[in-house]
């Protein structure tokens, strides 16, 4: 009897032992299927967290290089301005001694960089037109001596311009074509860029059309006439399409248009 009992309360514990196992393992995989779809999920959301980050700092620095686009630093130039206005018609001719013409309203923003100090501070200014910008940048080495400008970058692209630096020297000394835009570095070998440049040339200027030699000879025998574009246009100098646009600038801008009574 006390052997039979002894038997029963053994089978009793490996029974209960056994339903404990499986509680206990049917309890574990359920809470790890469950952590599982939660960390899925979190996982899911999270890459679409860094996603959205990624986009929404390339939009950032679309936007900032967009912004400084039409800007110049100005290095180098005296600080005796009081106001912002002095500011404006100081740089303004700084930029007319240059050969540029320029109306004050053509500044669209100006400050000085930095607090003030012994030092003559850059000087920062937004430009209504890249088309201005441009015109400037071309005409830099007209500048007074110890004054030049350079492009307004952001912070971070200036630094990765300076860990460029030492790689664009080492290019430059193998012989290649290098140079910095904007944050990269471009290379370019030598025997490439003058076939590009060969190229481009061939596009750029395109042969004439063959004419006819049968109505040309009869064109000779008639003798030239005075009406002809070609007779009109010898002696003439053409200028080229800038100096269209500055012209066309300047009077704009600086010649008040009148009307007739």
């Amino acid at each position: 009897m006390g052997q039979n009992m002894e038997w029963l309360l053994t089978k009793l514990d490996e029974k209960l032992n056994q339903q404990a196992l499986i509680i206990t393992t049917n309890f574990t995989s359920n809470v790890m299927q469950a952590l599982d779809e939660k960390m899925k999920t979190l996982l899911e959301e999270n890459n679409t967290l860094k996603t959205r980050i990624t986009q929404l700092e390339h939009k950032i620095e679309s936007m900032e290089k967009d912004k400084r686009k039409i800007n110049l630093v100005f290095f180098g130039i005296e600080e005796k301005e009081k106001t912002e206005y002095e500011l404006v018609d100081y740089l303004k001719d700084i930029i007319v001694e240059m050969g540029v013409h320029l109306e004050s309203h053509e500044i669209a923003k100006i400050y000085r960089i930095e607090q003030p100090s012994n030092k003559n501070r850059p000087i920062v200014a937004s430009f209504t037109t890249t088309w201005k910008k441009h015109l400037i940048q071309r005409s830099k080495s007209n500048l007074q001596q110890g004054i030049y400008l350079k492009e307004d970058y952001p912070k971070e692209v200036l630094e990765t311009r300076k860990k460029l630096l030492p790689l664009l020297e080492e290019e430059r000394k193998k012989g290649n074509l290098a140079y910095l835009k904007y944050n990269k570095l471009v290379v370019k070998n030598p025997k490439d860029s003058n076939r590009e440049k060969r190229k481009r040339d061939k596009t750029e200027s395109p042969e004439a059309p063959p004419t006819n030699i049968k109505k040309k000879q009869i064109n000779d025998k008639r003798g030239p006439s005075n009406d002809s574009p070609a007779n009109n246009s010898q002696g003439i100098v053409k200028p080229g399409i800038l100096n269209y646009v500055v012209r066309g600038r300047t009077s704009s801008l600086s010649e008040p248009k009148t009307t007739k009574n």
